[in-house]
């Protein structure tokens, strides 16, 4: 490598063909050793256990959790950055994201020589994002705190814990499942928290929570 410094690299995305195009543009990089690529979360997080790379590439989807998950474990960890890569690019997923720890935030439309050049600039310091996520980042930035309506009933216990399954990525039955409940009990529970809530979505309700302080992430 002539003495280049290396950049050690994580991929963690589920679609085996954009993962193989990834690993294998970013590793012809002469500066960057990707260190693990793995298509579900269980595999990154054991990744994790031998190695935490410099950089962390993350899509939000997966088979068995949400990339937001690998996040907030990889950040546990210490100075490593996570930058997201995903399809989603709606206002909710991209603020949940920055507030779980990501450092940069791009779709997956973004040329791999972009994204070779936005690794690099988050390394020295930079915050790659692409123009949709900066949108809804400045947004929030330039918006007032917000605080909980004290006219608005509050969320019962039972559907915080709904909200809390959802947060960890976890679907209607899988939520059921570990709650104890049937699925047509969580279903009433989300018709309940969309009422409240004023809300539309899984992802919107849990990022309202948390900028309401309900929820903790």
């Amino acid at each position: 490598m002539n003495g280049t410094p290396q950049i050690t690299l994580g991929i963690l995305e589920d679609d085996e063909a954009t993962r193989s195009y990834l690993e294998a543009h970013l590793a012809a990089e002469p500066d960057f050793a990707v260190v693990f690529s793995c298509g579900r979360l269980g595999d990154a997080l054991a990744a994790l256990e031998r190695e935490v790379p410099d950089l962390a590439l993350v899509d939000i989807r997966l088979p068995d959790g949400t990339g937001l998950d690998f996040v907030r474990a990889y950040r546990a960890q210490g100075t490593g950055r996570a930058l997201i890569l995903s399809v989603l690019g709606d206002r909710t997923t991209v603020l949940l994201a920055f507030e779980c720890g990501a450092s940069g935030y791009l779709l997956k439309d973004t040329p791999v020589e972009q994204i070779a050049r936005d690794i690099r600039a988050l390394v020295a310091g930079g915050t790659p994002i692409s123009a949709h996520a900066a949108t809804h980042l400045l947004t929030m930035i330039n918006a007032a705190p917000r605080k909980p309506d004290p006219v608005k009933p509050l969320l019962t216990r039972r559907e915080l814990d709904v909200l809390t399954m959802f947060s960890r990525g976890l679907s209607y039955r899988q939520a059921a499942e570990t709650l104890g409940m049937s699925a047509y009990t969580v279903a009433d529970h989300v018709k309940s928290i969309y009422t409240k809530m004023a809300v539309h979505s899984r992802n919107e309700a849990v990022f309202e929570a948390v900028q309401n302080g309900w929820l903790e992430l």
